[in-house]
């Protein structure tokens, strides 16, 4: 370091906690041998002294006195448990390390706080490369396999400093292919069932303006550019149709069949009286829905196209307009596709309701970002990529 003058401090020790307990060594110090050199150390690295052992194993980094793998060993326990109470309780048992709540709050936050780092990356990355052309060497070598994307939106309670305490919403996506679906009998053997072996989530809570980013990179890490066949599932949301209609011009997007039939439901109970009426027009919406058959369902529909709605109910005629083009469910169902967005349904409460809207939580922006970063690593079965970016971080590269 240019202009730095160090002397011998003598030794020191130092105590880490790993995934097999706690070490203690003696490692040597350097200080500045002068105020000059001090000043200059200070304002360039941020430090009054140099350990070069730690620097040489790639701890001189590590804030906690934990090491990188026992870090990520902590978010980890944090991202499983109910809290960071349990967390604490489950690292004590497991690793007989005593950390408090507050501790492994503080080591979650940091380690996540990388993770996010590296998503936004991500998504600045996709935003890039959206006028970049595709590689026609791959292009001739697309998966012969269908892409499915869904996307949807959840609140979450968040104190932030700009907008006080309150609820905001924070939008999923997943990203699973065809050929990872697993396909058997029920026991009885009367019906089939489905299952997911291998997908990818990604979160992020803020605006769909910033999401968008986000999405298209969750869709090119999973081969959007050179799968056969993409299809998009969502419940209408206009944020998610404008992603798909911007970006992801190959896509069919298909509305959600059971928020469409949710949706005419709740419209026929509110212009129609009597149980036998309401019970008869959800029967007859539902019937054309299910054949796909969009114009005559805007015929039935147009006497109430300019009907005024109760406080949430959708006018049905708008949104039959505003998605037709997605309801051609004979046809998607021809081709096999599903027509329902149980996957991120079903996401929804694996990325946050079982870990960030538990009973009385509250999040500050930044912690529930990270939180969600870090569960969509985990239920995506992609902890390894939060472990090698910790690794990245300490060691300069994964080790």
């Amino acid at each position: 370091m240019k202009g730095v003058v160090l002397k011998n401090n003598g030794n020191l020790s130092r105590k880490l906690t790993g995934l097999f307990g706690e070490i203690t060594y003696s490692r040597a110090s350097l200080i500045p041998a002068d105020k000059k050199s001090a000043s200059i150390l200070l304002e360039t690295e941020g430090i009054k002294s140099i350990f070069p052992l730690d620097c040489k194993l790639g701890v001189d980094v590590l804030p906690f006195k934990l090491t990188c793998n026992m870090m990520c060993a902590v978010a980890k326990e944090a991202v499983r448990a109910r809290s960071y109470a349990d967390a604490s309780q489950n690292i004590q048992e497991k690793y007989h390390v005593t950390l408090s709540a507050v501790q492994v709050e503080k080591v979650t936050d940091y380690v996540s706080a990388l993770v996010f780092k590296e998503q936004v990356a991500a998504s600045e990355e996709a935003k890039a490369s959206v006028s970049q052309k595709i590689d026609g060497r791959r292009r001739r070598k697309r998966r012969n396999d269908v892409l499915y994307l869904e996307a949807d939106g959840a609140m979450v309670h968040v104190r932030d400093k700009k907008t006080g305490d309150g609820w905001m919403e924070s939008k999923h996506a997943i990203a699973f292919h065809s050929s990872n679906i697993h396909y058997y009998t029920s026991s009885d053997g009367t019906h089939e069932n489905h299952r997911i072996i291998k997908r990818e989530f990604v979160g992020y809570i803020g605006s769909a303006a910033e999401f968008q980013y986000h999405f298209l990179a969750l869709a090119k890490r999973n081969d959007y550019d050179y799968c056969s066949e993409v299809v998009v599932l969502s419940d209408g949301a206009p944020w998610i149709h404008s992603i798909v209609e911007t970006y992801l011009p190959r896509a069919t997007h298909i509305l959600d069949l059971f928020h469409a039939k949710e949706n005419a439901g709740k419209f026929a109970m509110a212009v129609k009286t009597g149980k036998r009426q309401k019970k008869a027009f959800a029967d007859e919406l539902c019937k054309l829905i299910d054949a796909g058959k969009t114009d005559e369902l805007l015929k039935v529909l147009e006497p109430y196209k300019d009907r005024k709605m109760p406080p949430g109910i959708l006018n049905f005629y708008t949104y039959v307009s505003n998605h037709a083009g997605c309801m051609d469910y004979p046809t998607y169902k021809a081709k096999g596709y599903f027509v329902g967005s149980g996957a991120i349904e079903s996401g929804n409460i694996r990325l946050m309701q079982n870990r960030m809207k538990l009973q009385g939580m509250r999040w500050n922006l930044s912690s529930g970002q990270g939180m969600l970063s870090l569960k969509a690593k985990y239920e995506s079965g992609k902890w390894d990529d939060v472990v090698q970016i910790m690794q990245k971080h300490c060691y300069g590269k994964p080790l």
